[in-house]
């Protein structure tokens, strides 16, 4: 199925939105027609941002927890929250009894019974929210996980993406960098080819994996050889905490060779979008011209991470899931 032009009058498909998942983990959680309407409610909250207070009477309690640094992600989840009219808690983590050796499971169980409704956790550790899927003891949003994926920017990217070209069939994006390490790069290798769009895998051998992560992907170490079939670039920043002294060889020749400059685009003809998650490196992924040039698309996926928060927000408050924090009845239930 391709998306089309996203239209406010199409109807949700209710049945699949009250089915929404209440951990999001990964892009896997979710079929087509869900994504379709958040891509539909995102741009409702960004065209008509009026109707943006969606919580009123009852004001659900929404919680960050977030295990790793971050800007513009939790920036973003918090913006979204108080825009909806829900109640905004940061939870420190380096300030909490995780410190003092409580598991992250009872951590939220804690936070549930203290009246939290939804979650969104970064961590260092990989598949951290897998264990919760089961018997979730709240809503919960992968804000990033280690190296395995990262949900919510890869469906803010894709709504940037079709606001740019609303017809991805047969595009090709290439996704330039340290993608071995990339979580965000992971999501968007599921997330993308639902929607028809060819994936590129891009940068020293040393950055790509052994193997496509699936048929709709293949790998690539030249970049200026791909660069004239290329309908996107998505450079993904140089995680230097994760590379060893070799890696580190490494990204003093990357600008050199797989460096995004208005130069290289000269060079090629091209005047194509260019994104990024950001923090950028800039002189080693991208250079400041690029940054100041139309190309560049990472303020707008900045802006756009707002409306596509509170579009997965409120999904997820909204989905009737009747079985989260189930835990306390059945505990109190069995007391009875």
């Amino acid at each position: 199925m391709i998306y089309p032009v996203i239209r406010l009058n199409i109807p949700l498909n209710e049945r699949e939105m009250n089915n929404f998942p209440s951990v999001l983990e990964a892009i896997s959680d979710l079929n087509i027609d869900q994504i379709e309407g958040l891509l539909i409610l995102a741009r409702k909250f960004k065209e008509r941002p009026s109707d943006s207070t969606i919580f009123t009477n009852h004001r659900p309690i929404v919680a960050n927890s977030f295990l790793e640094n971050s800007t513009r992600t939790k920036t973003s989840f918090a913006i979204a929250t108080t825009k909806l009219g829900c109640r905004y808690i940061d939870f420190n983590a380096e300030t909490s009894s995780l410190k003092k050796g409580e598991t992250l499971h009872e951590t939220l169980r804690t936070l549930s019974c203290q009246g939290i409704d939804l979650c969104i956790i970064r961590s260092a550790e990989s598949f951290i929210l897998s264990k919760f899927k089961k018997s979730p003891p709240m809503k919960l949003i992968n804000g990033g996980d280690g190296t395995n994926q990262h949900p919510t920017q890869a469906l803010l990217d894709l709504f940037t993406l079709l606001e740019v070209e609303p017809n991805l069939k047969g595009k090709k994006i290439a996704i330039i960098g340290d993608c071995i390490h990339s979580r965000v790069g992971n999501s968007l290798c599921e997330l993308l080819p639902m929607f028809g769009c060819k994936v590129i895998l891009m940068g020293p051998k040393e950055f790509l994996p052994s193997f496509p992560p699936n048929q709709h992907v293949t790998l690539s170490t030249d970049l200026d050889k791909e660069m004239g079939s290329i309908d996107f670039l998505y450079t993904l920043r140089i995680q230097n905490e994760r590379h060893t002294n070799s890696g580190s060889m490494l990204i003093d020749n990357y600008s050199k060779d797989f460096g995004i400059t208005l130069k290289r685009m000269n060079k090629h003809g091209l005047n194509i979008p260019i994104f990024h998650p950001g923090p950028v490196n800039i002189g080693i992924e991208i250079d400041q011209e690029i940054i100041n040039s139309p190309y560049y698309m990472g303020y707008e996926q900045v802006k756009n991470s707002i409306f596509m928060r509170m579009a997965i927000i409120t999904t997820m408050l909204q989905n009737n899931d009747k079985s989260v924090g189930s835990f306390n009845e059945n505990r109190l239930q069995s007391k009875l």
